[in-house]
């Protein structure tokens, strides 16, 4: 890695997982049988204290999209909700040296709800965002200047974005509307039904290393 990266300063991190079932669990919202996804994600999040306070059931959905369980982690800033239609998961302010333990608390609950419902997933995915302050070095704009035609959009743009899809993942910059100056950097992958949660924490820690390579920083 070239020794004049500047450390990234990383604000209002955010980390989220789906997974869509390969069918609709709806069987498990009809006579009471919620009640079964609610004791095994119970017993499986308990080690990370989190209590009946922190089970919400939504009874005013307007679709059965909406319909959901969700179970607040409060000492994880985490947080999983299962639907009739997949699971989604997320942490706020999430850095790696957390990595391990959000690892093992999302692992508890996903082996926790597929041996409940007795359902495979159809796909999975991860996104991971974040702002960043800018360095005094060079302001956003300069750096993001370089992947865009700035002549042709105009000299006096306040900032750019720039959205580039792959196969597989998505890397999106813009300007962040929480700091002045800023940037927020968005980063999508899709993974197989049978990807281990390690290797898609590995593929997105190889993702962000990238795309702050890119912007001339590096993690600490």
């Amino acid at each position: 890695m070239p020794a004049d990266l500047i450390i990234a300063e990383i604000q209002q991190a955010f980390f989220e997982y789906r997974a869509n079932f390969k069918e609709p669990i709806t069987i498990f919202w009809s006579g009471g049988r919620q009640a079964e996804i609610i004791n095994a994600m119970y017993k499986a999040l308990s080690p990370w204290r989190m209590d009946l306070d922190n089970v919400a059931w939504q009874q005013s959905a307007k679709n059965l999209r909406e319909v959901q369980l969700s179970f607040a982690v409060p000492s994880q800033l985490a947080s999983v909700q299962v639907g009739i239609a997949g699971v989604t998961m997320t942490a706020f302010n999430p850095d790696w040296s957390r990595a391990p333990e959000l690892l093992r608390l999302f692992q508890a609950g996903l082996g926790a709800l597929k041996e409940s419902i007795g359902e495979e997933f159809q796909s999975q995915q991860a996104t991971l965002g974040f702002h960043l302050r800018p360095p005094a070095a060079r302001p956003f704009r300069e750096v993001v200047a370089q992947f865009v035609n700035a002549e042709a959009l105009g000299s006096d743009a306040a900032m750019f974005g720039v959205s580039v899809y792959y196969s597989d993942h998505t890397f999106i910059l813009d300007s962040s509307a929480a700091i002045q100056g800023g940037l927020f950097v968005k980063l999508v992958r899709n993974f197989t039904p049978e990807k281990p949660f390690e290797e898609m924490a590995k593929a997105l820690y190889a993702d962000e290393e990238a795309a702050l390579r890119r912007l001339g920083l590096k993690l600490q």
